[in-house]
């Protein structure tokens, strides 16, 4: 009995291990931050989250700030600001490295190599359904959805355009046929198309030639075609000048009898007497009076 009660009282006495409890508690925090951080998801601006649990996709997003979240659930995060994908003939243009045009068979059945570039975004309602759907990751929307897609319908809607019609005004019909069957098919995809340029066509050179000589003579003709309507114009002016010329000809001649034109002598004598300065005399050109003064200095010859 003695010897049971000295080893309990041993028992008791025995001092606390402080070692074990200055590793467990900070291990307990490590665990409280890690479960904190877990509930806690940051989506940034211009960001939209889709959260994963355990390989699921959940049926519903998480917009830019800060979430709380199931514990282990996993959150994809997508760009919801428009994007700009462009395939080039020029390395420092597009995303792929090397020449990434797009070479199209025209309606004559010459070969065009387009420079292409399209601003898209993703439709941020459905963005939990582009990565069940279409893509795990925004990385691959663009080289395995938005590339072979805008190559096949370009070459299926250039089939039915010329080479020349690039280098007209029917080049923006051909982008509006392909903006609209580019449009309807990301829509399926959860994509937005914003709009579409074609940037630059590249012909063979010897199409090219052909072509800049066609557009030569079109702008020959065409100028000539104008100077010629120029022309017209002008001898219709002079025309009518000629003939409004003739006309008050014709009336002043009307007009001009030798009772006006004496009668305008009269006026012009008056003014000469009434002269203080008058030093030449006024002499009639006819015995009747009649017809055009002549005009005389005092000294007898003709006035100048």
């Amino acid at each position: 009995m003695s010897e049971k009660n000295d080893k309990f009282v041993y028992e008791v006495k025995k001092p606390v291990n402080f070692h074990k409890s200055m590793v467990i508690v900070p291990v307990i925090l490590i665990l409280l931050i890690i479960l904190l951080r877990s509930l806690l998801v940051v989506v940034d601006s211009g960001e939209i989250g889709v959260p994963v649990l355990f390989g699921k996709v959940q049926e519903y997003n998480l917009s830019e700030g800060i979430n709380v979240v199931i514990p282990f659930v996993k959150v994809v995060k997508y760009p919801i600001r428009i994007q700009e994908y462009t395939m080039s003939s020029a390395e420092s243009d597009g995303r792929t490295r090397g020449d990434d045009s797009i070479t199209v068979k025209t309606k004559d059945g010459l070969n065009v190599g387009l420079d292409m570039t399209i601003w898209y975004y993703i439709d941020k309602a459905n963005a939990f359904s582009i990565y069940r759907e279409i893509a795990k990751s925004f990385d691959v929307i663009e080289p395995v959805i938005l590339r072979p897609l805008t190559r096949t319908i370009l070459r299926d809607v250039a089939v039915n355009f010329k080479v020349e019609d690039f280098y007209t005004e029917r080049r923006e019909e051909f982008v509006s046929i392909v903006s609209s069957q580019l449009r309807d098919i990301m829509k399926t995809k959860h994509l937005i198309l914003d709009r579409v340029l074609v940037r630059k066509a590249i012909l063979p050179q010897t199409v090219e030639d052909a072509i800049a000589i066609k557009m030569q003579t079109k702008q020959k003709s065409e100028e000539m075609e104008y100077r010629k309507e120029i022309a017209q114009k002008e001898a219709e002016i002079r025309e009518i000048e000629a003939l409004g010329l003739s006309k008050a000809q014709e009336i002043i001649n009307s007009t001009l009898t030798p009772n006006y034109i004496q009668f305008k002598a009269i006026e012009v004598y008056k003014e000469l007497v009434n002269s203080k300065n008058t030093t030449f005399i006024v002499m009639p050109t006819s015995p009747n009076g009649a017809g055009i003064p002549l005009i005389l200095n005092a000294d007898g010859s003709e006035k100048k």
